[in-house]
C-alpha cells in the first residue's frame, strides 16, 4: 500500500525536484516576509511584471529570454528610481505605469515575433522542470 509512495523518492530526478521545491519554499517564505515588512510588495510584483517585457524582446530579436529579462528588469527598476527623484510623482502610480507598459510590450512583441515563441507560461510561472 505504501508503495506508490517510497518508489517515486528512489528516482533522483524526483528527489531533486522536491528538494528544489523545499528550497524554494523556504527561500520564498524569508523573501516574502522581508518585502511585506519593507513595505514594497507593489515595487516588487510591478518589477516583475515589468521583465514580461524583457521576455519579448528576446523573443522577437532572437536573444536569450533570460539575460534580456535580466537586462529589462535592471534597467526598469533603475528608471523608475530615476523618474521618482525627477519628477516626483508618487511611487505607486509610477509602478502602475511600469507594470501596464511591460506587459503590454512583452504581449505585442511575442506576438509579432514569428513562429511558436515556446513554453511561455514556463516563463511566466516557472516550471519545477527547470532544476
Amino acid at each position: 500500500m505504501v508503495e506508490w509512495l517510497i518508489d517515486p523518492l528512489s528516482d533522483l530526478f524526483f528527489r531533486r525536484a522536491l528538494l528544489a521545491g523545499l528550497l524554494v519554499c523556504v527561500a520564498g517564505g524569508l523573501i516574502g516576509c522581508l518585502v511585506v515588512l519593507n513595505r514594497v510588495v507593489f515595487v516588487t510584483a510591478g518589477l516583475a511584471h515589468a521583465v514580461y517585457g524583457g521576455v519579448g524582446l528576446g523573443y522577437y530579436f532572437g536573444w536569450n529570454p533570460f539575460h534580456s529579462a535580466l537586462g529589462f528588469g535592471v534597467v526598469a527598476a533603475l528608471g523608475l528610481g530615476a523618474v521618482e527623484r525627477r519628477s516626483g510623482e508618487r511611487r505607486d502610480s509610477l509602478i502602475g505605469v511600469l507594470w501596464a507598459m511591460g506587459m503590454a510590450m512583452g504581449v505585442v512583441l511575442i506576438d509579432l515575433t514569428p513562429g511558436y515563441p515556446g513554453d511561455l507560461m514556463g516563463w511566466l510561472f516557472g516550471s519545477i522542470l527547470t532544476v
